[in-house]
């Protein structure tokens, strides 16, 4: 399972809030792709944000992300499921953004 399929399924889950921002903030620190720690870092950001929020405080009702109508999350959705259909590792996708391709 590559690190846009793990990025989704964890949006998939039902889990809490806290326990999304566990699991984003792993896929975080195992990837190497900078743009999707970018995305990822305002997912869980915002997620962290509503999550101190007074009224959501304590509670822990489970549920998924992928549904969700933040903009942040679309994002991520958008970035990971363009490179699942591309059928591109992780490793192909920074090698080709640094430049590097096959020899012609």
């Amino acid at each position: 399972m590559t690190t846009y399929e793990e990025t989704i399924a964890a949006l998939k889950d039902m889990r809490t809030v806290s326990s999304h921002i566990t699991n984003l903030g792993k896929v975080m620190n195992k990837t190497e792709d900078q743009q999707l720690k970018a995305l990822l870092g305002t997912v869980v950001t915002s997620l962290q944000r509503a999550h101190a929020n007074p009224k959501v405080k304590g509670k822990s009702t489970p549920g998924n992300l992928y549904n969700a109508t933040d903009i942040g999350i679309k994002q991520v959705i958008q970035y990971c499921e363009s490179l699942i259909v591309a059928r591109k590792p992780e490793w192909q996708v920074l090698a080709e953004r640094h430049g590097w391709g096959p020899k012609t």
